[in-house]
């Protein structure tokens, strides 16, 4: 009877740790395909299991596979668990929702068959807005990002004209399952053949404006900040090929434009793509301004909860403030980036305690009219036409990146490390945690 009992009891606990590992794992994929980095995922996963009383987990993330390995401590024998993320986008409304779900079960964990339904049903839910109104966001993205750069009416109104349709075919060509690489070349080349049709409708336009108005808009949901901070949490792998994934799809925008514009010259349309466009105080408002609109459109586009929509409207501009600021202090284009970062990034952590958010969803947000994705496309532009100086552009576009994430992170590293150990998540800290709820302050405290 014994024997009997000894193998019950072996198999329910075998099947409860299959269950766990079943229900980390789903959690883990959720918030690492809408955007957390490779920390938060793997600090998420051990914390989880810990909660539900295994012991001994260990995690791993790379670029693609999410792995989980539990070792029974009586019999040694080990549970394995992958799941391959095939499809990442910015979702941040599923991301904060699947982080308070982990608060939830960090406190009390509830039955793993009741929390895997409450996934399921954020996981199934209905977009924040309709696709839509998302698509307005992106094309609000390119209307400020034209006013950001000098752009009049008529380059504003193309400009979102454009990334509407730019936005539309390639959700179509990706719904297709069309490579991200071709789908940026067709979107880099609408933005030249706007272009043109503005020359012809307003000569005194400055069209260049146009096409990097739709670059900036396309390169807004693929900032090098997760990379940067997959990188200096200890990631190397999963940083180094979210940095590769970045620079094919700039690829795509180079040849998109490279290859419209060449088209559009056997046609007697010149278009040569002007980058060299220096901010100034002299336009303070009317720059905070777009910067916001900028910052709306990929809340927008990205889900943000509604909760937090002014707060990274508002933080939008700051960062905007503080980038131009520094520039006029003749800080640099890298130290007013970082000083620009650094700033957003403390006031992320205490906005996140006010609207029940986690510190990216902010951080990213804010910093999106500052994501040098222009610098680097025109690296690439300049080293496709032979110009030595493509790499002078790339290894600046590069540091103001990094300078960007290291800042936004360093930021958070402080506030974690001042208000209290920050630890509770994870066994090794290697890096802040950005989109997962962590405890500040000595005591009980709140969670963000």
């Amino acid at each position: 009877m014994s024997d009997v009992t000894r193998t019950i009891n072996v198999f329910d606990s075998a099947a409860y740790t299959r269950s766990v590992l079943d229900l980390t794992m789903r959690l883990a994929e959720v918030i690492f395909a809408a955007g957390a980095g490779a920390e938060d995922a793997t600090a998420a996963m051990e914390a989880i299991t810990r909660a539900y009383g295994l012991r001994g987990t260990e995690a791993n993330v790379t670029h693609t596979i999410i792995a989980l390995t539990h070792e029974d401590p009586a019999t040694h024998e080990s549970i394995t668990r992958t799941r391959n993320v095939k499809y990442r986008s910015l979702n941040y409304g599923k991301l904060t929702a699947t982080s308070e779900l982990i608060a939830e079960i960090l406190d009390s964990p509830p039955e793993v068959a009741d929390a895997r339904k409450r996934l399921a049903t954020i996981v199934s839910a209905k977009p924040q807005v309709p696709s839509l109104f998302r698509r307005v966001g992106w094309s609000l993205v390119g209307a400020g990002a034209a006013v950001l750069i000098g752009g009049g009416v008529v380059v504003c109104i193309a400009a979102f004209v454009a990334t509407f349709f730019i936005d539309a075919i390639t959700t179509a060509l990706d719904r297709r399952q069309v490579p991200v690489f071709y789908q940026n070349v067709v979107g880099g080349a609408i933005g030249p053949i706007v272009a043109a049709i503005v020359a012809l409708i307003d000569p005194s336009a400055n069209p260049s404006l146009v096409v990097i108005a739709t670059i900036i808009m396309l390169l807004a949901g693929v900032t090098t900040f997760g990379a940067v901070h997959d990188t200096l949490s200890g990631f190397y792998l999963t940083g180094t090929a979210r940095m590769m994934e970045a620079l094919l799809i700039t690829g795509g925008l180079v040849t998109g434009v490279a290859g419209a514009s060449l088209l559009l010259a056997r046609f007697g349309f010149q278009l040569r793509v002007d980058a060299n466009l220096t901010p100034t105080l002299a336009d303070l408002p009317v720059m905070l301004a777009a910067a916001m609109v900028i910052v709306a459109g990929f809340a927008l586009g990205v889900q943000v909860p509604w909760r937090a929509f002014w707060v990274v409207c508002l933080l939008g501009a700051v960062a905007e403030l503080l980038y131009l600021g520094g520039a006029q202090a003749g800080f640099g284009l890298v130290w007013s980036s970082a000083l620009s970062a650094v700033g957003v990034g403390l006031l992320a952590a205490i906005a996140a305690r006010i609207v029940r958010t986690p510190p990216l969803v902010i951080v990213v947000s804010a910093l999106v009219p500052l994501v040098p994705g222009l610098i680097l496309f025109r690296g690439l532009l300049q080293l496709s036409d032979g110009n030595i100086d493509g790499l002078l552009s790339m290894l600046t576009a590069g540091a103001v990146a990094a300078a960007l994430a290291a800042g936004a992170i360093l930021a958070q590293y402080l506030v974690q490390f001042v208000w209290g150990p920050a630890r509770r998540l994870q066994r090794r800290f290697v890096g802040p945690l950005m989109a997962l709820p962590v405890r500040l302050g000595r005591g009980p405290g709140k969670r963000i």
